[in-house]
């Protein structure tokens, strides 16, 4: 794409995307001046053609809608940690390898540990491409990166090219992710526990898919479910009320929907969600 497909001062049509598939601009956001579609330009701007252009309402957009929780920063500026877990991935339809950071320089390069897959140190190619993904506070962030150089001297780790800038996504509290996690439910007042599936978690609270009906509106249940973070996996374990029921057929095994929000959740347990949560959205930002 070029100049001249996009209006300075329009909504865009259509969203546009870098040349390794990150989404720089939502359909419907504001190009607003001609040195930020030149930025946009040098950088290489693309659009899905099998994405259609829908046109937009004629009405004026809510300004939430124009304004996009997107942004574009630099590395030190997301307050990265050393030790924190970083997702290297070189395609779309490649696996995730999970490292975590040992240190950077600015504008020089960042030195990570070397990722591993069934026990074993993954050997990367000089000079492959990769997009890297990680959590830090209340955003998600994705940057493209190089691999320099992998070396066992003076121990194994990874030099990485420092990226010229990183995407970042803001994390509301809010954020649900779907999900498809046993679950196990005991009611408050009650002697044993019923079977039921996570089908969409933030977190304060989640859907609950079950056989039958847990109780009523405002109930409190007990919910324990089991999540992975960075291939560790532990136990979540929430007292919960009861906001919602609904009687559907969408999974005739368990067509009683539950909508539930946690209470007085203990702070590892949030973190621990959160941190699920995180990952789960950086592992799907592109």
């Amino acid at each position: 794409m070029g100049a001249n497909d996009v209006e300075v001062g329009k909504p865009l049509l259509n969203p546009l995307y870098d040349s390794n598939r990150i989404l720089l601009l939502k359909r419907g956001a504001i190009i607003e001046s001609a040195r930020q579609c030149e930025l946009l330009i040098e950088r290489g701007l693309y659009r899905n053609l099998n994405e259609r252009a829908a046109p937009l309402d004629s009405a004026p957009v809510a300004k939430e809608a124009l304004t996009s929780r997107e942004s574009i920063s630099t590395l030190e500026a997301t307050k990265i940690r050393i030790g924190d877990a970083l997702q290297m991935q070189s395609s779309p339809d490649a696996p995730r390898l999970t490292v975590k950071l040992i240190g950077y320089l600015k504008n020089r390069g960042l030195i990570v540990s070397v990722p591993e897959a069934e026990g074993e140190f993954v050997m990367l190619k000089e000079g492959q491409s990769f997009i890297v993904r990680f959590f830090s506070g209340q955003n998600a962030y994705a940057f493209t990166s190089v691999v320099a150089r992998q070396t066992s001297v003076p121990f194994p780790h990874v030099h990485l090219s420092y990226p010229r800038e990183v995407r970042g996504l803001e994390i509301r509290k809010d954020s649900r992710i779907d999900v498809d996690l046993i679950a196990s439910v005991s009611v408050e007042g009650e002697t044993g526990v019923s079977a039921g599936k996570i089908v969409n978690l933030s977190t304060g609270g989640a859907a609950l898919r079950t056989k039958g009906r847990l109780g009523s509106k405002g109930d409190i249940i007990s919910v324990k479910f089991k999540i992975s973070i960075n291939d560790m996996q532990s136990f979540a374990v929430f007292d919960s009320l009861i906001c919602s029921i609904a009687d559907e057929k969408v999974d005739p095994a368990m067509p009683f929907l539950h909508g539930i929000k946690f209470v007085k959740p203990d702070q590892n347990m949030t973190l621990a969600v959160a941190a699920f949560v995180y990952q789960k959205i950086v592992g799907g930002t592109r």
